[in-house]
């Protein structure tokens, strides 16, 4: 629904008797989560609230998932992102970013390196639960897991794209 139209009705929802409140009101509650998801299928920072209601949002954020963006799309191949610790560069990177991307890319592979097998995995496994999710299924429909893929480091899209933590 274009915003203009919710704009419009919200300014007569309080003139409507109370059950067309109610109904009116649910209506336009379910466009803006439906317009939500559409945004949120391809904005990697609006997917990062929707899927994590409590995120705190900082201009470095923005920064990042620009970036990502550019990674995800194909004008950026490499990215190194300095930043100090507890900036959200790890949930973003090895968490967000990659359920994002097999989101937009259901039969892409990737893999997610790291010093420790027990690190990777761990990410892996967050990554795995959050495609899983019926939030992200939400966002992207028909997309999940394929049913005979559940290890936390390898795992494989219902369209054929694969994860493999190392």
């Amino acid at each position: 629904m274009r915003p203009e139209l919710l704009r419009k009705a919200q300014e007569v929802l309080p003139n409507l008797p109370p059950a067309v409140q109610q109904k009116v009101g649910a209506l336009i509650a379910e466009a803006r989560r439906a317009k939500a998801q559409e945004v949120a299928k391809l904005n990697f920072m609006e997917y990062v609230k929707y899927v994590w209601p409590n995120f705190i949002h900082g201009k470095h954020h923005e920064k990042m998932a620009r970036a990502f963006e550019r990674v995800a799309n194909g004008t950026t191949k490499r990215l190194i992102i300095n930043m100090p610790p507890r900036h959200t560069k790890s949930e973003f990177a090895s968490y967000m970013l990659p359920a994002w991307y097999l989101g937009n890319h259901p039969s892409k592979k990737i893999i997610q390196a790291s010093n420790t097998a027990e690190l990777a995995v761990g990410f892996g496994r967050k990554v795995r639960n959050l495609v899983d999710s019926e939030q992200y299924g939400k966002i992207f429909p028909g997309v999940g897991l394929r049913a005979d893929s559940k290890a936390a480091g390898r795992w494989a899209t219902s369209h054929g794209g694969d994860y493999f933590a190392i």
